[in-house]
């Protein structure tokens, strides 16, 4: 219910913002979804600080991968600026390629 009612929020305020123009299938339309979310989420126990760090360089690299940006600081709705304050990254992190993972997370 959580997940639903934020997902709820965050399409109908700010998903016009992205200008997704992605055709939706039958089956969205049917359901009135629109593209903007994957149908289910998946739950995943952080188990160390590598492990976190490395969602969170999946989290802030994903607009590019999916060529939605050419650099992570181009996204305005992702976190990546306030690590950038925090020195957590540096200016250009990820402008320079794809990010490495120390594991194979990508296409979790």
């Amino acid at each position: 219910m959580r997940m639903l009612l934020i997902k709820r929020f965050v399409t109908k305020y700010y998903g016009h913002q992205l200008g997704l123009n992605v055709a939706i299938s039958r089956s969205r339309e049917k359901r009135k979804e629109r593209n903007l979310w994957q149908r289910r989420f998946w739950e995943h126990l952080i188990r160390d600080d590598v492990d976190f760090a490395n969602h969170c360089d999946y989290i802030h690299y994903n607009p590019v991968r999916h060529q939605l940006c050419e650099s992570p600081q181009e996204w305005a709705f992702s976190s990546v600026h306030r690590f950038i304050e925090q020195n957590i990254y540096s200016l250009d992190w990820g402008s320079s390629g794809e990010v490495q993972l120390v594991s194979d997370i990508w296409d979790v």
